[in-house]
């Protein structure tokens, strides 16, 4: 049987054949944009494409060249290389330099400068970050790594915020669209914070982040956000206008998550602080309570022998006045019994006077009796009846 097909290495070595023996091929120069860049233990890696094709480069000992960053347009000096084991085409670059911006790069540079003149990226407008977040909010693919980077990392450090994932689409056409949607329904849902995140990727994986529709929706939240796309060396338009941006997805949930057994020591050395402060004041006050008492025993001593001297003098001042009083008023007694023992009819009596009443009434003149009157004679220890015989008046 004749043989009329040949296997894949035997096609892959015609191959290899050909674009080796084509020498216009050897030593080109090749123009285009730069895109999906990683560097590997000295050699550079990307895909140099334009508007119709693209292909896959590789530059070895890529220090003593250009190093182009995504978006970049280069002029890369080198030949195409097919390796027939795997049959992939790929341009290896003996040179590389700047060949101008890209498109894309420049088209993104021109929204960045549109957004910023319109103040989208003002600090001014940020959001801070809340000092406890309890509950928080991720908008992210749900089956994508992140989200489980994201929940392992809160749960080291908190195990009671609760998270809830918004499903978006982080790439692909309808990513922008997903992701707005996922914006808008996170600020209306009452988080605490939101997390917009997903993992590293080509220039091209990470567009929707740098979407106008995105920066929009971002400018417009409410709630705290963060950004954390990618990884520490990309950039996008959605860490301009979040409140923050994160370096990785990890690091953002590392900057929500409040560390419960951190928080619960420094609640507790707060309360032995305040209690020692507490104690101190308390003491303080007994020494300015003891002192005040003391001041006042004293005062009160002070005013109290003030007193016990002034009332000494006042009772002694009394005394004084009442002996005097005490005194005059005996020797008015004195006088007056005096006077009175003087007018005591008794004791005219005993001196030998008489008193002399006419039918029960006092005789004091001669010429109230007549003869023949009889009167009644009272002498010192007795008394008399008597008859007159004879009345001498006397000129007065």
């Amino acid at each position: 049987m004749d043989r009329n097909y040949i296997t894949v290495s035997e096609l892959n070595f015609y191959l290899n054949r050909i674009i080796d023996a084509e020498e216009l091929l050897h030593d080109i120069f090749l123009v285009g944009e730069v895109s999906g860049t990683s560097l590997n233990k000295g050699n550079f890696y990307c895909t140099l494409k334009d508007e119709g094709a693209a292909i896959a480069v590789c530059c070895f000992g890529a220090e003593k060249t250009y190093i182009p960053e995504t978006g970049e347009r280069v002029l890369m000096y080198g030949s195409p290389d097919y390796y027939q084991k795997t049959g992939r085409m790929s341009f290896v670059a003996k040179h590389i330099e700047p060949f101008g911006r890209g498109k894309i790069h420049m088209e993104l540079e021109a929204l960045k400068k549109k957004l910023s003149d319109e103040g989208l990226f003002s600090e001014t407008h940020k959001i801070p970050m809340p000092e406890f977040v309890f509950e928080l909010g991720v908008v992210t693919s749900k089956t994508g790594a992140v989200i489980k980077d994201i929940c392992s990392t809160v749960r080291k450090y908190n195990k009671v915020m609760n998270i809830t994932v918004i499903d978006v689409q982080v790439q692909g056409k309808d990513a922008v669209k997903e992701i707005v949607s996922g914006l808008k329904t996170a600020d209306s849902s009452g988080f605490d914070a939101v997390i917009l995140a997903r993992g590293g990727g080509s220039f091209e994986d990470l567009m929707p982040f740098n979407s106008e529709e995105v920066v929009r929706a971002l400018y417009d939240m409410d709630t705290f956000v963060i950004s954390a796309v990618g990884h520490e060396t990309d950039f996008t338009l959605a860490d301009f206008a979040a409140d923050m941006r994160c370096l990785t997805p990890t690091a953002a949930a590392e900057a929500v998550a409040t560390d419960i057994s951190a928080l619960i020591g420094d609640i507790l050395s707060d309360l032995t602080l305040a209690g020692r402060r507490i104690e101190n004041e308390l003491k303080l006050a007994e020494r300015e309570t003891v002192n005040a008492v003391h001041g006042v025993t004293i005062s009160a001593g002070e005013k109290l022998t003030g007193s016990f001297i002034a009332a000494k003098e006042l009772l002694t001042r009394a005394e004084k006045a009442v002996t005097s009083h005490y005194n005059a008023a005996e020797k008015a007694v004195e006088n007056t019994v005096e006077k009175l023992i003087a007018l005591n009819p008794a004791k005219l009596l005993k001196a030998g006077y008489m008193r002399a009443e006419k039918c029960g009434r006092p005789v004091t003149a001669a010429e109230d009796v007549s003869a023949g009157d009889k009167l009644k004679l009272y002498a010192a220890f007795g008394s008399m009846d008597v008859t007159v015989n004879k009345i001498d008046v006397t000129e007065g």
